[in-house]
């Protein structure tokens, strides 16, 4: 008698199991989001939150304008499930980045992005998705962050939206908007963690083993290529000249830059004219002399601190060299 006690009480626990984790998954089912494509999307802006997202167990579908196939940022073709036209009522629309230049200007998907924004309960952009949001007037009045090196373009194209340039996203209530790239990751996370609890979006985290951060977490725009301050604008080259960006790393306190140089001229004469050029922005003061292959400058950044960036040119072979740049806090 004790044993088949036991057991019953066992198959209880399994049923009750059961019945608790179906309504998890359910909870999750309960949400459907769309996520706008377009020609130029960039593919981790719709493919992260989407792998996010459908490992939260959220109903997920993709649309665009005509419903068609679409090419992305680095030339994948990539299948959609509706138009607009034929697309479902979702809880939560996602807007990704990209090259948006021309989405930004197409009236049919900034009216379907109005017109669902009112039924919606989030809209979620990425990246230089806010920039699509904003031309539907959605940003009004609210703040938004966006693609570091989309900031001052941003903030001059849209002064009725409040630029935040140090937080990996933003949340408004019912608008969203992330950083760039693997920032949409963690206002995915966010979404997640608003509709169904942080422990929940925690464990999407762990599964996708990922280390999510609400309340910190690296922030792009903060980095220190800020404050850099290159005097393109005045720089004189000869014809034929190509700069190549090789790589670029740093931290906030540091940058350093790669480039590769093509050019007639030689690397003695590009200095020379990197240090002319400094010299024709009063805010720029050239550094002491360090020789035929190397210059520098310090000034004061916008964003605080006084700071010294400096050139130095590898000597050339056959007609190309290389030329790196570094940025440290001015002694």
């Amino acid at each position: 008698m004790r044993r088949l006690l036991s057991f019953l009480c066992l198959l209880a626990l399994l049923s009750a199991f059961q019945t608790a984790r179906a309504a998890h998954v359910h909870e999750g089912a309960d949400t459907t989001v769309a996520i706008v494509m377009f020609d130029g999307v960039q593919i981790i802006d719709f493919a992260a939150p989407y792998e996010v997202f459908g490992q939260a167990r959220f109903n997920v579908y993709t649309v665009s304008a005509d419903g068609e196939p679409v090419t992305t940022a680095m030339g994948l073709k990539v299948a959609v499930d509706h138009a607009f036209e034929s697309a479902p009522a979702a809880d939560v629309v996602l807007v990704p980045g990209g090259d948006v230049d021309e989405v930004r200007r197409h009236a049919v998907t900034l009216e379907w992005l109005r017109s669902h924004a009112v039924g919606a309960e989030q809209i979620l952009s990425i990246c230089t998705g806010s920039f699509i949001l904003a031309d539907a007037g959605l940003l009004d009045g609210l703040r938004a962050t966006t693609f570091h090196r989309a900031f001052d373009n941003f903030e001059r194209m849209f002064p009725q939206v409040t630029l935040v340039r140090d937080q990996r996203w933003v949340d408004n209530g019912v608008v969203v908007t992330s950083a760039g790239l693997a920032s949409g990751i963690d206002a995915a996370l966010h979404v997640v963690a608003e509709r169904l609890g942080e422990r929940r979006a925690r464990a999407v985290a762990m599964h996708l083993e990922y280390e999510w951060s609400p309340d910190a977490g690296f922030v792009r725009g903060q980095m220190a290529d800020r404050h850099l301050r290159i005097p393109e604008r005045h720089l004189k080259l000869p014809s034929g000249t190509q700069i190549d960006t090789v790589l670029q790393l740093g931290d906030k306190r540091r940058w350093e830059i790669d480039y590769r140089v093509r050019s007639p001229a030689a690397p003695e004469a590009l200095i020379a004219s990197l240090a002319d050029a400094a010299r024709a922005v009063p805010a720029l003061a050239i550094a002491k002399d360090h020789g035929p292959l190397t210059t520098a400058w310090r000034y004061e950044s916008p964003h605080g601190g006084h700071w010294e960036l400096k050139f130095t040119a590898e000597p050339a072979i056959d007609g190309a060299f290389n030329l790196f740049a570094e940025l440290k806090p001015a002694n």
